[in-house]
């Protein structure tokens, strides 16, 4: 890597370029594509305050995140994003006027305006914008709510999921445990079939062949 006041080469920006955040549906999965195209005509028609925070993640970006500890998975292949099966969402802080200057609206302000999409401490605030507190090795699982709008606003957009999207499944759903009030990922959208597209390579050999970054070829 270049020093710094050093240009950088043509394969070190390629390989800064591959860890760079994408929040365009053009390199999902096509049919899954499709389906979040929908969604999102919907979120505009219903005025609901959520836009795109991520969606196809290089393996070189998911490794990354790995390795600071931002994600928990082990091997790149094995993540859902790296597939074009995942998007994730952010409400727009713009939308939520009791939170006006705190730290979550900071939070999302800054992740807004940045002009690039360096990986840095934000990505792990942008995942403590719901309202549980989840379970480390000292402290047990418990539901914190931290703004009821933002509750409201989450649990809004998992109920127009599972009412007009029958083929993706929302974060806001997983892990719930009785007394909790929400699930451990609402900014979280996938295929429902993700699971079996992975296990079956389908959708990533139909990334690598539409020329996907990062993936290289078979």
């Amino acid at each position: 890597m270049a020093k710094c006041g050093e240009q950088l080469t043509v394969e070190e920006l390629h390989e800064k370029k591959l860890l760079e955040k994408i929040d365009g549906i053009g390199f999902l999965y096509p049919p899954f594509a499709s389906i979040i195209s929908d969604l999102l005509l919907v979120i505009r028609q219903h005025q609901m305050p959520f836009r795109v925070y991520e969606t196809y993640r290089t393996p070189a970006r998911q490794k990354k995140l790995t390795s600071l500890g931002l994600s928990k998975i082990r091997h790149p292949l094995d993540d859902k994003h790296v597939h074009g099966l995942a998007v994730d969402f952010l409400i727009d802080y713009r939308a939520i006027r009791t939170l006006k200057k705190n730290k979550l609206s900071q939070i999302t302000e800054s992740d807004l305006n940045k002009k690039t999409s360096d990986i840095s401490d934000d990505y792990g605030a942008v995942y403590n914008l719901g309202v549980n507190v989840l379970q480390t090795t000292t402290n047990k699982p418990r539901t914190k709510v931290e703004d009821q709008v933002v509750l409201d606003f989450w649990n809004n957009f998992g109920k127009l999921i599972e009412r007009q999207f029958p083929h993706l499944a929302w974060g806001g759903n997983f892990n719930l445990k009785p007394g909790e009030l929400i699930g451990t990922d609402p900014p979280h959208v996938e295929y429902r079939d993700a699971n079996k597209l992975m296990s079956q390579r389908r959708a990533l050999n139909v990334l690598r062949a539409r020329g996907n970054p990062g993936l290289g070829k078979n």
